[in-house]
């Protein structure tokens, strides 16, 4: 007789397992960074020129090597990130589906009647 009461836990307890456990994955790579980054608010009324001309005098002089090597840097930066946010996309799209497929098999497996 218990065997009976099981599939019908399983078939509804397990979607919701693992739809929890993707859910959970991802906020757990996600908030916490951006819980963690620091926000910083800027009054435009105190942006003003003098912000400009410090700025200004204590840029230091980049010789061209170096700046070769920063922007090289900079760009190799801004294509990891690229890539990153089209992995995490396609990492979520496959868990959409995945839970959605979950979602179909256990109304299509759940027992009609009692």
């Amino acid at each position: 007789m218990s065997e009976q009461n099981n599939p019908s836990f399983a078939h509804a307890f397990l979607p919701g397992l693992i739809l929890g456990l993707i859910v959970g994955a991802v906020a757990g790579a996600f908030l916490p960074d951006m819980m963690s980054r620091p926000t910083i608010k800027v009054d435009p009324a105190h942006a003003g020129a003098a912000s400009h001309e410090r700025d200004a005098r204590s840029t230091p002089e980049v010789d061209p090597e170096t700046q070769a090597l920063i922007d090289e840097a900079n760009q190799a930066a801004e294509d990891g990130q690229s890539q990153i946010e089209e992995a995490v996309e396609d990492v979520i799209d496959d868990a959409e589906e995945a839970a959605e497929d979950l979602i179909d098999d256990a109304k299509n497996t759940l027992p009609t009647s009692p």
